[in-house]
C-alpha cells in the first residue's frame, strides 16, 4: 500500500512530536506513506525511510487549498498512490474527493468529532462522506452518528479508538503533594465547546455547600480566557478558580487533583479522560467522546448530561463529601486504562481501514 495523507497537524513536521512518532509506525505498516500539511512555509521532511512530510505554504485559506491540491497531484502521479486519506469530512474531503476520482484511488476519510458543525460544513460532510470507500472514526457513539446522519454502511466504518501510551500512573503508588485543599482539575482548550462556563458557574454553588478549601483548576489556553476570567470576577470567584495556561508538563496537576472534570458539548474520544484515569482520579464527564464506552456511569465515573449545570453540582457535592466513592471510581478508571487495547492492536485497526479502503 502507498498512502497520501491530507492532514491539518502541523506539529507532524517536529520529529520528536507524538503525531511524527505515530505517523512513522503508520509507515511500517506500509510500502510508502506521505503527509501533506499547510504550513507557514514550504518545507519537506523525511521521518523515516518511508515515511515523508510535505509542509505547503499558504498565507490565505484559498491558495493553501490549490497548493495542497497541485502538491497532492505531483505526489500521486510521480509514487504510484493508491489510497488517499483525508483528515477530516470537510475542505480537505473536497480534494481527497476529487483526487479520488481521477486517480481511481480508494478514499478513506478520518471523523475524529463534529466539533464546528457548522450549515456549510454538513453541507461538504453530506457531500463527501458518502463517496469515501472507508470511513475512520474514535468512538461507537459517531459511527452511530455517520450511520444515522450521514447513511454510512456499517461495513465501511472502522472504530479506532485514540492509542494513549500505557503507563504506570497508579495514584496508589503515586507520591501526593500535601495539601489542604480539594482540587477540581480540567484540562483542555479554552475554546466554546469545551464549556469550562458550566464547571465556574457550578463551582459557585458547590462551594455554599461545604466548608472545606475547594478550588477549580484550569489548564489551557485559548480565546476564551478572558470571557472566563471576567466570569470569576462577576461571580467574586477569584480566590477558588486558577488559571494555569498552556503547560507541557501536566504530572504535577494530575497528582494534586481530587477529581477531574471535562464538561465538554461535543468531544471526538478525549485524551484527557484516559491520562486522568491513568492517575486513578475519579472522573466526571459529560455523555460526549468516550463516555458509555470507556468511562461508563457509576462503574468507574460519573456521566452527565451535556450543558446540565444541576447535574453537574450534584456530582461534584457526590464526590466532595465521599471519600470511598472517590477512591473506587478512580481506582476502576485505572483498571480500565490498563485494559485499553494495545498499539498494535490499534495500528491492525489502521491497517483493516486501509484494506477497506482499496476496496473500490
Amino acid at each position: 500500500m502507498r498512502i497520501l495523507n491530507l492532514s491539518l497537524d502541523k506539529n507532524i513536521l517536529k520529529q520528536d512530536s507524538f503525531p511524527a512518532r505515530r505517523i512513522k509506525k503508520y509507515g511500517n505498516l506500509v510500502d510508502k506513506y506521505f503527509v501533506v500539511v499547510p504550513t507557514s512555509q514550504n518545507i519537506s521532511l523525511d521521518l523515516s525511510s518511508r515515511v515523508r512530510v510535505y509542509g505547503i505554504k499558504g498565507k490565505y485559506k484559498l491558495f493553501a487549498f490549490f497548493s495542497i491540491f497541485k502538491k497532492a497531484w505531483q505526489i500521486i502521479k510521480k509514487y504510484k498512490i493508491n489510497i488517499i486519506s483525508i483528515q477530516d469530512p470537510y475542505y480537505l474531503a473536497i480534494l481527497g474527493l476529487i483526487l479520488a476520482r481521477v486517480f481511481n484511488l480508494g478514499l478513506e476519510i478520518q471523523v475524529h468529532g463534529f466539533e464546528k458543525f457548522t450549515f456549510l460544513r454538513k453541507i461538504v460532510a453530506r457531500l463527501v462522506l458518502p463517496h469515501a470507500n472507508s470511513v475512520r472514526t474514535v468512538s461507537q457513539r459517531l459511527k452511530n452518528f455517520l450511520r444515522d446522519e450521514f447513511g454510512i454502511r456499517e461495513d465501511k466504518i472502522t472504530v479506532v479508538p485514540v492509542y494513549f501510551k500505557k503507563t504506570n500512573n497508579n495514584r496508589i503508588g503515586l507520591k501526593q503533594i500535601k495539601k489542604d485543599k480539594f482540587i477540581f482539575l480540567t484540562i483542555g482548550r479554552l475554546v466554546p465547546v469545551k464549556n469550562i462556563d458550566l464547571q465556574i458557574k457550578a463551582l459557585k454553588n458547590v462551594i455554599k455547600t461545604s466548608n472545606k478549601q475547594i478550588e477549580l483548576w484550569i489548564v489551557g489556553s485559548g480565546p476564551e480566557k478572558i470571557r472566563l476570567e471576567k466570569l470569576v470576577n462577576e461571580l467574586n470567584l477569584k480566590k477558588q478558580v486558577v488559571f494555569f495556561g498552556w503547560r507541557d508538563s501536566l504530572d504535577n496537576f494530575y497528582r494534586q487533583a481530587n477529581v477531574f472534570l471535562l464538561t465538554s458539548n461535543s468531544e471526538g474520544w478525549g485524551m484527557v479522560i484516559l491520562e486522568a484515569a491513568s492517575y486513578g482520579l475519579p472522573i466526571i464527564m459529560t455523555r460526549v467522546g468516550c463516555a458509555d464506552e470507556f468511562i461508563i456511569h457509576k462503574k468507574n465515573g460519573i456521566i452527565i448530561t451535556p450543558d446540565n449545570q444541576k447535574e453537574l453540582e450534584q456530582a461534584m457535592i457526590k464526590l466532595l463529601n465521599n471519600k470511598k466513592l472517590r477512591f473506587e471510581l478512580g481506582n476502576a478508571a485505572f483498571k480500565s486504562f490498563k485494559n485499553l487495547p494495545s498499539e498494535e492492536e490499534i495500528l491492525n485497526l489502521y491497517k483493516e481501514s486501509w484494506q477497506k479502503a482499496l476496496t473500490l
